[in-house]
């Protein structure tokens, strides 16, 4: 028994169980704080993920205060951006440790500033060219849609690397973070060639080096380089885009 002769736990599990989610999470916070750990306990994950989105901000955050430290992660995987600010700064470097790269990109775009930083500030420094590579290259992604070609991953590309339609030319497109171009340009030329496309085009966050940009002048090849790093430069994106179409 609870405490206090309060009904059986496996009995409000089943119950919250089977009742819809906005129900099942009135249950959940109707127990005292105290007594919610308990509770949260006997608890699955996929149990206590599903009433996240019937909660307030406040219940997430006594509910995050009951869940120990070994199961927080698989609980704020399933709702990352709806818990993440609900997880105190002192416990918050274990969950993010427990992330993929992919989980820690697609959270960093999708939270706000404050809740960015702090992410930030637990996540480990190794992990970060990662992450920001992994950010990048879905940045990029929305930036060709936004230049009107269609855009499609193909299986035989490395992620970063897509296939780019317009004007019924075919460009093959390469990203590459933190590189001068050496590396994107070699596997723009690589996608190109396994794709049989008319173009290869490198995109890097930066400055190309020179003898990047003198290879792609005097190579014969419709090969280019272009800096893309934020939607400043979505012109001189669609510009080499148009210049190797035509």
């Amino acid at each position: 028994m609870l405490p206090g002769g309060m009904m059986p736990v496996t009995q409000l599990v089943a119950m919250i169980r089977s009742s819809p989610p906005k129900g099942a999470a009135g249950l959940l916070m109707a127990m005292p704080a105290d007594r919610l750990p308990l509770l949260a306990a006997q608890l699955r994950p996929a149990d206590l993920a599903r009433l996240v989105p019937a909660l307030g901000a406040t219940a997430r955050r006594d509910l995050v205060a009951a869940i120990t430290d070994e199961r927080l992660p698989a609980l704020v995987a399933a709702h990352a951006e709806a818990l993440i600010p609900a997880v105190p700064t002192a416990r918050l470097d274990g969950v993010v440790a427990a992330m993929p790269d992919e989980a820690v990109a697609e959270l960093l775009d999708a939270l706000p500033a404050d809740e960015r930083r702090r992410v930030t500030s637990v996540t480990d420094p190794r992990r970060e060219r990662g992450v920001r590579g992994l950010q990048y290259r879905s940045h990029l992604r929305h930036a060709l849609g936004r230049a009107n070609v269609q855009v499609a991953a193909a299986p035989q590309l490395p992620a970063g690397s897509w296939l780019v339609t317009g004007l019924r030319w075919r460009i093959a497109v390469a990203a590459g973070f933190g590189d001068d171009g050496s590396h994107a340009v070699r596997d723009a030329e690589d996608a190109a060639y396994r794709l049989r496309a008319d173009g290869a085009l490198a995109v890097i966050d930066g400055p190309a080096a020179a003898g990047v940009l003198a290879y792609c002048r005097s190579s014969g090849r419709p090969v280019n380089v272009v800096t893309w790093a934020d939607q400043r430069h979505d012109g001189h994106l669609t510009r080499a885009l148009v210049g190797l179409f035509q």
